[in-house]
């Protein structure tokens, strides 16, 4: 799927659950998911529900890196329900840095959300040579 249909899906599908919890902050479940700077840019804001100083910047990687590819755990793809891989939407948590050629990417965790349900994950990449923080400069 293209970046921009993927953007327009997850426009359409604003909050996302963490079953779970996210991965270092066990009470964060319920997020909203908004744009987040430029109207047309490819950041997106997840802002946790329960604690409204929790928020993430996300993007979707294939903006940043076209190459990225991947294959979930059978574990995670029986949590989230997944029938076919058009069922879910990947982002990477951005790390800021004090200038903007600083930021990072996570690759290694992407947030694996199940477009019908909602449901979602922070996936961990056991067999991957992707890091968590990949400068999205390089990209």
């Amino acid at each position: 799927m293209m970046s921009g249909e993927l953007l327009a899906e997850a426009a359409t599908r604003p909050e996302i659950v963490f079953g779970a919890g996210l991965p270092g902050f066990p009470g964060a479940r319920r997020f909203v998911l908004e744009p987040w700077g430029a109207p047309d840019g490819p950041f997106w804001l997840m802002s946790c529900r329960e604690d409204p100083d929790l928020a993430f910047v996300l993007v979707i990687p294939w903006v940043f890196f076209p190459d990225y590819d991947f294959e979930l755990d059978p574990t995670t793809i029986a949590r989230l329900g997944v029938q076919d891989p058009t069922d879910v939407l990947v982002y990477s948590v951005v790390t800021l840095g004090d200038r903007p050629e600083d930021a990072t990417a996570n690759l290694l965790g992407p947030i694996v959300v199940n477009r019908n349900t909602h449901e979602a994950v922070q996936a961990v990449l056991a067999r991957s040579d992707y890091e968590a923080r990949t400068p999205i400069a390089r990209a």
